[in-house]
């Protein structure tokens, strides 16, 4: 959970606001029952705080939430039980799958309303990977050294900064 609220505020945070303009989506497959889908939305939340103890109550909250029908459990925050290609479908419509040993991202045209794609310390499972592969994914890597997903978020977040003032 930790290394998700991380990402999460690595994705949503800025020094004195949200970023607005982002979308988070969240895959849970740990226990007590797999999978949970949380969907974070900028522009709509109001209690998001770079307090990840704060956060982790907002979406223990979320993960209360069983039903495959997505309900807004906090403004802005929005759970479901979902599949991973469930969860792809209601992300989109375009992706970027950020994957070691991809092509720069430096080098290449990123989509504006890109979904990122990316895994906490394992990789995405097979059937995870051809699914977001199937989707036609840009698949784009960070640099030589390997990182962390909320790592890897910032670097993208400064990327796609200076590429859109």
């Amino acid at each position: 959970m930790d290394l998700l609220l991380s990402a999460a505020n690595s994705a949503l945070l800025t020094a004195h606001d949200l970023r607005r303009d982002v979308e988070v989506g969240l895959f849970l497959l740990g226990p007590p029952d797999p999978p949970r889908f949380i969907r974070l939305v900028g522009y709509q939340l109001r209690s998001w705080q770079p307090d990840v103890r704060s956060n982790a109550a907002l979406v223990r909250k979320a993960l209360e939430h069983a039903s495959r029908v997505e309900h807004e459990t906090s403004p802005g925050i929005f759970a479901s039980k979902a599949s991973f290609e469930e969860a792809l479908d209601r992300l989109g419509p375009s992706f970027v799958y950020l994957k070691e040993g991809g092509k720069d991202v430096r080098d290449l045209l990123v989509p504006a309303d890109a979904t990122f794609v990316l895994s906490d310390n394992q990789d995405l499972a097979p059937e995870e990977e051809r699914a977001v592969l199937r989707r036609d994914a840009l698949v784009v890597g960070l640099g030589p050294t390997s990182l962390h997903a909320d790592q890897a978020i910032s670097i993208v977040h400064n990327e796609l900064d200076r590429r859109h003032v």
